[in-house]
């Protein structure tokens, strides 16, 4: 999972949301206040609940999900074949206790919390299969390989780089504005506090001119300022010494083989893991409890949320990514919600395999389809529904993410033939740990905003199948007339029939009143 978090240099971005973005705009629709929502206030209002309506459950497969969440706990899936706090597994599921879902990155006394990139843990299997072997020195039957060990290590070499000269900078500033924070007594001083302090050490009187310098340029407080530069460095600090690092391999703490997707006996049932803010914001946009007063709204109050944990900070693993979808699938999931996605798989046929399961269990999956700016009808973001057999899922929705003002987000993938939707994924208010909330962006937020259109199409509509679903959001998409701007670019312009299938954002009101005409 690549995280997506604003660099200083877009730190415009965030005073924007501040002035332009309400904390529920993505649930809204009103193109008078350029507000360009999925439109769910009045879908509630104009398309009432039928009497048949039940509960459906969602799968939130993420990096964990904080269940004491007071958003969030009243609206979780509990698996009632189980007896809390036993240690043993009483439904026979190979499962001990796995009350809320599971989580397949740890083992009993352990959770994972970082890992390597795709193309890490593959670059050094190539190293172990080819050493330092010439091309010369390779089997014939073994050159088409080789030429791709050495594509991938030239990449890979040129990624490390960009990012080791990024950390490298990050980690003076971080340095200069830690040194700053020690001399204060709080974080949480105003500009004008600040100017009248008076720094003591070299390293403090830096960090204040930093400090100093980028309050100037983009009106956000210090606290803000801390709080971003921090991210940075964290984000940096974790592509070098975990993402790219090809001597950190932690799989051994699981002890599976991870080769044999049928070895699936591992794991624990603390479905957190060790920080659960992505999956706890995926969760609180599709579920948060509505009518408790508390904090924001979910898209669906009908929603029982089951958490599968698979999402380390760097790659998921295909192994744990195929065993999740058929835990959901097998415990009444009706809709799954996977906001992550790699540039490389490991063992796409499982996956596959685990993804037709679902399909003929009828169910939904909705993915997200990343942050790169990238075409995805050229460059794939695993896992794809397109089979290795050539045929695709059915039951799939592929999702981009969209501004407020109805343009593509700057940072969203894109695929005329791939990405299905887009679907508001710009500064989303929602759920994290520790009973907080916070606004993120990336495709990882849009994803779950259809999520919870599909859930609430289910909930109201149970007869439904998972293709009449898919069909009603994506046959009542809103259609742009006018031209948006190209993701990735300043000032090209293209139109959604370029970037997605269905050529526009989803409408909640339009998909839940096409559902109720459906058979």
């Amino acid at each position: 999972m690549k995280k997506l978090f604003l660099l200083p240099a877009l730190f415009l971005g965030i005073t924007l949301f501040a002035q332009n973005y309400a904390k529920d705009w993505h649930l809204n629709y009103s193109p008078k206040d350029t507000v360009y929502g999925i439109d769910l206030i009045n879908a509630m209002k104009e398309v009432p609940r039928p009497s048949n309506a039940k509960p459906v459950i969602i799968a939130v497969i993420d990096n964990g999900v904080d269940v004491i969440h007071p958003d969030i706990t009243a609206n979780l899936w509990t698996n009632t074949k189980e007896i809390p706090g036993n240690a043993v597994d009483d439904d026979h599921n190979g499962y001990i206790d796995d009350i809320y879902g599971w989580d397949f990155l740890g083992s009993l006394s352990k959770d994972i919390n970082y890992d390597n990139l795709e193309m890490t843990r593959q670059l050094r299997d190539y190293k172990n299969r080819f050493g330092t072997k010439t091309s010369k020195e390779v089997a014939k039957s073994d050159k088409a390989d080789y030429k791709k060990y050495k594509a991938l290590e030239e990449k890979f070499n040129k990624e490390y780089e960009k990012a080791n000269g990024a950390f490298k900078i990050y980690q003076n500033i971080h340095k200069y504005l830690t040194a700053l924070s020690n001399e204060l007594d709080s974080q949480n001083v105003t500009v004008a506090q600040l100017e009248a302090f008076s720094p003591n050490t070299p390293d403090a009187k830096l960090g204040y001119a930093y400090m100093m310098s980028f309050c100037q340029k983009t009106g956000m407080t210090p606290k803000e300022i801390f709080k971003q530069f921090k991210d940075a460095f964290d984000y940096y600090n974790a592509q070098v010494n975990y993402h790219y690092n090809l001597d950190y391999d932690p799989r051994k703490v699981i002890g599976d083989d991870y080769n044999n997707v049928a070895d699936n006996k591992y794991g624990n049932n603390e479905v957190k893991g060790p920080e659960g803010e992505h999956g706890t914001h995926v969760a609180g946009i599709i579920g948060a409890v509505s009518d408790n007063n508390v904090g924001i709204q979910g898209i669906n109050p009908l929603v029982q949320l089951m958490v599968l944990r698979v999402v380390p900070d760097g790659d998921e693993r295909d192994k744990d990514v195929a065993l999740a979808i058929r835990y959901a699938a097998d415990n009444g999931a009706k809709v799954i919600n996977m906001s992550f996605g790699k540039a490389y798989s490991h063992n796409k046929a499982a996956v596959d395999a685990a993804i037709k399961y679902a399909e003929s269990k009828d169910v939904l999956i909705i993915h997200a389809a990343g942050n790169d700016n990238k075409n995805t009808d050229k460059e794939s973001n695993f896992p794809t529904p397109r089979y290795l057999d050539g045929t695709s899922c059915s039951t799939w929705i592929e999702v981009g993410a969209s501004d407020k003002d109805m343009n593509p987000a700057d940072f969203s993938n894109y695929g005329k033939t791939t990405v299905n939707v887009f679907a508001p994924g710009v500064q989303i208010y929602s759920t994290v740990p520790d009973n907080k909330y916070e606004a993120f962006n990336g495709t990882s937020m849009a994803a779950p905003v259809v999520a919870g259109i599909a859930g609430l199409i289910r909930a109201y509509y149970p007869n439904l199948s998972a293709v009449q679903v898919k069909q009603a959001i994506e046959s009542t998409v809103i259609k742009p007339e006018s031209k948006v701007r190209m993701p990735g670019t300043k000032k090209k312009k293209t139109k959604y029939k370029k970037l997605c299938t269905t050529a526009g954002y989803v409408s909640a009101s339009a998909a839940l009143k096409a559902a109720s005409l459906m058979k």
